[in-house]
């Protein structure tokens, strides 16, 4: 009895797995052999795009650490999220490697269906009337266009998920907006996949934080849809313009003051 409990505990957790890749070398291997039964799923910031500023780029965030940590518990909980919508429209968008517009039309060609799921804001935020829009263009201008592999090409607000600034999640041209963190990208994903009534075989999903291939890959485990989640470090291995703790604390808390006031 317990080696046939054994079994079924491992047949269950082998339907999840989750790796951790640091160069986009690494990630360009990991895409090699994936077909068209898997939807392949990209984050968004510091997976295919950073701001310019020095301050927001993850080795300088990794070289002041506990200034950052510091700054950000005196922001109010429930402004987090806008602190961090912040380092997005504050600063000019570049693509953290020049080759992933190349490598994502590449999985296009390949007829692998690929989407973004991004935790970015919905609605008007810091002047932009649309933050949906906004993002996606500000992608297209980089070359980088999930429209024409996406698994669906219909728009869907979900408002059977908790809002956040009175929005709620969205899917647009191949980009699913969480909206936040009320909401779990385990949770948004899942309810996406029975809206678009899409059966992915596999998901492979990239993502620059542990705690969001957790959650999809515990949400994508209670439908037993086999999940590999790409842990990716690449923000913190691309070289970013070395600037002083005095200079990197002034960024962030001129940012956290803009956080804290607005609506």
């Amino acid at each position: 009895m317990i080696r046939v409990l054994l079994f079924l505990i491992c047949a269950v957790t082998a339907h999840a797995e989750i790796r951790q890749v640091e160069t986009m070398d690494e990630l360009l291997h990991t895409f090699e052999q994936v077909d068209t039964d898997t939807l392949a799923i990209f984050d968004v910031d510091m997976v295919l795009v950073q701001p310019d500023n020095p301050a927001f780029q993850m080795p300088n965030m990794k070289r002041y650490g506990a200034v950052a940590k510091r700054i950000m518990k005196e922001i109010p909980q429930e402004k987090v999220m806008m602190f961090l919508s912040l380092m997005t429209t504050s600063y000019k968008t570049i693509l953290l490697d020049t080759r992933t517009p190349q490598f994502l039309q590449g999985l296009r060609v390949r007829g692998v269906p690929t989407m973004a799921l991004t935790s970015n804001l919905t609605g008007s935020f810091d002047g932009i009337r649309d933050m949906a829009a906004w993002r996606v263009e500000t992608l297209r201008a980089l070359g980088i266009d999930f429209v024409k592999g996406a698994p669906t090409s219909e728009p869907i607000i979900f408002t059977d998920l908790a809002p956040y600034r009175g929005n709620y999640s969205l899917y647009r041209d191949g980009m699913l907006f969480v909206n936040g963190t009320a909401v779990s990208k385990g949770d948004a994903l899942l309810t996406f996949i029975a809206k678009a009534k899409i059966s992915p075989q596999k998901v492979l999903f990239v993502d620059d934080r542990e705690e969001n291939l957790k959650s999809v890959a515990q949400a994508l485990e209670s439908k037993n849809i086999p999940f590999v989640g790409i842990h990716y470090l690449g923000a913190q291995k691309y070289p970013s313009e070395s600037i002083t703790e005095e200079a990197f604390e002034s960024e962030w808390q001129k940012l956290a003051a803009k956080a804290s006031a607005s609506e």
